[in-house]
């Protein structure tokens, strides 16, 4: 299906366009710094500061929270949204749910961690191969689920809060686990973040361009 742009409102642009260029910038100088090496010892020092509150309970949560956010996973979940859409035949919502996955996947695992080339925590407690920074654990979870809470929002108003706030209480998880487990510092959570609502903002844009119902949201 034909991907048709409408104009869309310049007050519109340049407010998306705003929060997007700040969200660029703070990348661009976290990326400095990290490839500077000007935050290892504070990453390091952070992941010593959470391995005192090693206990089994915690160990469990953090296996199961991690799990949540794995690619495996992810892309189960996004096949059944992507289905659910097709089904309900919000084919434009599905289009760009389809093309921001797969976007993501492509700028964190083939073109930003191979060029940054940072060294994951040594030894995490999951065997997780691949380079650390940006976390694409994180960014490509934090998308997917800003964009679900965005379209229940919008079609169940009274209910989109909850789901911002189930959101953003999940990915928290996923971050904590990835520190608790030793597998990313914590300025890859934050790079992933990052990169995740750049993918958001996107998402949104596109949505608006293609589908003028959604552009006085």
């Amino acid at each position: 299906m034909k991907l048709k742009l409408r104009q869309y409102p310049l007050d519109k642009i340049n407010k998306n366009l705003f929060f997007f260029i700040v969200i660029l910038l703070l990348f661009i100088w976290l990326t400095a710094e990290v490839v500077s090496g000007n935050l290892d010892g504070w990453d390091r020092n952070f992941l010593d500061w959470v391995r005192h509150f090693h206990h089994p309970s915690l160990m469990i949560l953090a296996r199961v929270s991690y799990f949540l956010g794995e690619a495996e996973v992810v892309v189960f979940i996004v096949i059944g949204i992507l289905a659910f859409l097709c089904w309900k035949r919000y084919w434009k919502e599905a289009q760009v749910l389809a093309i921001s996955a797969l976007g993501v996947l492509l700028l964190i695992d083939k073109i930003l961690k191979p060029w940054f080339g940072r060294i994951r925590p040594a030894p995490g407690v999951i065997d997780v191969h691949g380079k650390s920074f940006p976390s694409g654990h994180l960014s490509g979870n934090f998308m997917l689920y800003l964009y679900l809470s965005y379209l229940v929002s919008f079609y169940f108003p009274k209910w989109g809060i909850y789901f911002y706030i189930a959101s953003t209480i999940l990915v928290s998880m996923m971050g904590w686990a990835s520190i608790y487990l030793n597998i990313h510092w914590f300025t890859d959570l934050i790079g992933g973040l990052c990169i995740g609502y750049l993918g958001f903002i996107f998402c949104v844009t596109l949505l608006k361009l293609i589908s003028k119902k959604y552009r006085n949201s």
